[in-house]
């Protein structure tokens, strides 16, 4: 491998980690490992499947697939694969995922030092930096890769470096929680990395072929070598957080995830500490603020068709979710979470079938009954969450097995693909 190339492959790849490191996986896995105490490599396992393997999956899929997550998805069906699209983009963008980053810059970052401070002004003040820096596309990857993801990764070392040298022993008794594992794997979800990763892809795939590796080896090699090196970064950090939380001398069950965090910090530098946090903060939300608006942005263009500009949807995309900000974190919660059981189920079982078999099934109708499918029992879950006293929901839920770790969508699909593979028989290589 070449030296030019090897560069490409270290920016992109310190670029997709600047994305993917937002504000919930700062917070979450010092205080998952916290919650689990001795027992927290089982939940860091579950938590890497969902917020590392999988995400990088997504990565892996789109570029095997083409260059945008559209490609992706026309494997079952191009109209679906362009309505799934679009709800994607609009949970990991204006919905969710960007006014989540701002909310929790004024209650982790700027609340803990300036008490007074009002979220609107910070939150305008946020989004309007992100703004700025969304406007060039085709600067997204240099910016996140040369400039902030060396900054964000110097931080990190200075509050996870010294807690694994100079820890604690831990004197307290372990928490006890079930399912430890499981709970890593749920928790994974809420980094929304796997739906992130779609978006990041199609950045990634422009950022190797603006180097120019646009044969379809070349490109794909950048891509994956890319994204295993950010996934590397992220089993890194992921792992010193969670030993940083599993041996912090607090009681878990009066801690928050962000006083842990600040906690920790100033076991090492005293008060100043809490400025640690505000920066990391900050650092973690503006990098994954900037690569989803760019994302979104680009995807609405071509949605319409360039009748929604680039730069048209920069703005419109900072402005909705400067107002959903203002919000506070829980509020985007309380909404996130139908949308999100809804399309995670699908996201994954596409790009799974795709990966898994892309390559010797090129007949849509397996693909395309499947994501129907899982699209129905993910319904079930939505609906049971919208309407709690009506138990038939929840009951038909309760009859899908593995139901209680919320994967009942997992045996509907296998049997639907397999079963909807052995129908057609000769047919599998028919488009």
């Amino acid at each position: 491998m070449d030296i030019r190339k090897r560069k490409t492959i270290l920016f992109l790849g310190m670029a997709l980690f600047a994305m993917f490191f937002g504000a919930g996986n700062l917070l979450l896995p010092a205080y998952l490992g916290l919650q689990t105490r001795t027992d927290w490599t089982a939940t860091f396992a579950g938590f890497s499947l969902t917020a590392i393997l999988a995400p990088v999956l997504a990565i892996f899929a789109v570029a095997v697939s083409g260059n945008y997550f559209t490609d992706l998805g026309s494997r079952a069906n191009v109209k679906l694969a362009y309505i799934l699209s679009t709800i994607n983009v609009l949970c990991i963008g204006p919905l969710i995922a960007l006014p989540r980053s701002g909310a929790s810059v004024f209650e982790v970052a700027i609340k803990p030092i300036i008490p007074d401070a009002q979220p609107v002004w910070v939150c305008v003040l946020f989004f309007g930096a992100v703004m700025g820096a969304s406007f060039s596309l085709n600067r997204i990857t240099g910016i996140l890769g040369k400039i902030f993801a060396p900054i964000l990764l110097f931080f990190l070392a200075l509050l996870i470096v010294p807690g694994l040298f100079m820890g604690s022993t831990v004197n307290i008794d372990p928490t006890i929680i079930e399912d430890r594992f499981y709970v890593g794997f749920q928790e994974g979800y809420q980094t929304m990395d796997v739906l992130a990763g779609l978006i990041f892809a199609v950045l990634l795939i422009a950022g190797a072929n603006r180097k120019s590796y646009t044969h379809v080896k070349d490109k794909i090699e950048v891509v994956v070598k890319s994204a295993i090196l950010a996934a590397i970064c992220m089993l890194l950090v992921y792992g010193g957080l969670f030993y940083l939380g599993a041996h912090a001398t607090v009681d878990a069950a009066n801690t928050t995830r962000s006083s842990l965090l600040i906690y920790l910090a100033t076991q090492y530098f005293g008060s100043n500490g809490v400025y640690l946090i505000s920066i990391l903060m900050i650092l973690a939300c503006i990098t994954t603020a900037i690569a989803l608006t760019a994302g979104s942005a680009n995807f609405f263009e071509r949605l319409t068709k360039g009748k929604l500009g680039y730069i048209e949807g920069v703005i419109s995309i900072t402005l909705v979710s400067t107002l959903l900000a203002i919000t506070g974190v829980d509020g985007i919660i309380e909404y996130a979470a139908a949308l999100l059981n809804f399309i995670y189920p699908v996201t994954l079982v596409l790009i799974l079938s795709v990966l898994l078999f892309g390559r010797t099934i090129q007949n849509q109708k397996p693909y395309f009954i499947t994501l129907i499918v899982t699209m129905v029992i993910s319904s079930l879950r939505v609906l049971a969450g919208w309407f709690p006293n009506e138990e038939t929901f929840t009951q038909l839920l309760n009859m899908m097995p593995f139901a209680r770790f919320n994967l009942e969508w997992v045996i509907p699909a296998i049997l639907t693909f397999v079963i909807t593979c052995f129908a057609l028989g000769r047919n599998l290589n028919r488009k």
